[in-house]
C-alpha cells in the first residue's frame, strides 16, 4: 500500500511538473489591427414610401395603393428600372384610443408601406426625390451612399488590418526583447465588412420646392481583425 502511495505520488508530481513547463513555453501575445481603403460612391440607396390614414382598413390601404402605384409610374417614366425598385415592408396598424378604465377604442387604420430604391446616377438623386414626393410620397426614410462592388476595397482594408496587427505586435514587444513568431489565431471582428455609409434622415414636410442633395466624395471601408502571435 506505501508502495503504491510513494508511486503515486511520485507520478502526480511529474505530470504537474509537465504541465507548468508547458504552461512556461505557451508565450504569446494578442492584439488587434484596423484597416481601411476609400473608394468613391456609385450608387444610391433610398429608403421612401406612403403612409396613409383613414377611418377603415379597406380605405387606408385603397388610398396607400394609389400613391405606390403612382410613385410606380412616375419612377418608371423618369428611366428607372423596376429591378431597382422592391417593396421592403408593409404594415397595417390599427389606430387606438386609450380611455381610463374602459378597453382601447380603435379610431382609424394606418398603413405603411416602404420602398426601397437603388440610383446608379447620383447627379439625379434629387431630381429622383422630388418626383417621388410630387407622386405621394410623405415618408422618406433614408438616403444611404454606397460602393456596389465594393469587394475589392474589403481585400485591401483586411490586409492592411493584419499589417496593422504585426506592427502592433511588434511595437508592443520590443522593449521587452521578445520576438515576434508566427501567428496562432486569425479572427476578423468585423464579420463581413461592408462600407461606412453616409446616411441622411429626411422629413418630407421639409421638401417644398426642392431636394437639395450632394453625394459624398469618398466612403471608408474599415476591417478589424484580432491576430494571435507566438512569442519567440
Amino acid at each position: 500500500m506505501k508502495k503504491f502511495l510513494v508511486f503515486f505520488s511520485t507520478f502526480y508530481c511529474s505530470v504537474l511538473f509537465a504541465h507548468d513547463n508547458e504552461h512556461a513555453n505557451d508565450r504569446w501575445i494578442h492584439v488587434t489591427g484596423i484597416g481601411e481603403s476609400v473608394a468613391s460612391p456609385d450608387l444610391a440607396i433610398l429608403r421612401l414610401g406612403v403612409i396613409s390614414t383613414a377611418k377603415s382598413a379597406k380605405l387606408a390601404t385603397e388610398l396607400n395603393n394609389a400613391s405606390i402605384a403612382k410613385i410606380f409610374r412616375v419612377l418608371e417614366d423618369l428611366g428607372l428600372s423596376m429591378n431597382d425598385l422592391e417593396t421592403d415592408r408593409f404594415q397595417l396598424v390599427p389606430q387606438r384610443e386609450y380611455r381610463k378604465g374602459l378597453a382601447p377604442l380603435i379610431t382609424g387604420y394606418q398603413v405603411t408601406n416602404t420602398l426601397v430604391l437603388r440610383i446608379r446616377e447620383l447627379d439625379r438623386v434629387g431630381e429622383i426625390m422630388q418626383a417621388a414626393i410630387d407622386a405621394g410620397g410623405n415618408n422618406f426614410e433614408s438616403l444611404t451612399y454606397a460602393v456596389e462592388d465594393d469587394e475589392q476595397y474589403v481585400e485591401k482594408a483586411r490586409l492592411l488590418a493584419v499589417e496593422n496587427a504585426l506592427f502592433k505586435a511588434m511595437e508592443l514587444t520590443e522593449p521587452l526583447d521578445a520576438k515576434v513568431g508566427k501567428p496562432l489565431t486569425i479572427q476578423e471582428l468585423s464579420g463581413h465588412p461592408r462600407p461606412m455609409h453616409d446616411r441622411r434622415m429626411m422629413q418630407a414636410d421639409m421638401m417644398v420646392e426642392s431636394v437639395p442633395v450632394q453625394a459624398p466624395s469618398e466612403l471608408k471601408t474599415e476591417v478589424r481583425v484580432q491576430v494571435k502571435f507566438e512569442l519567440e
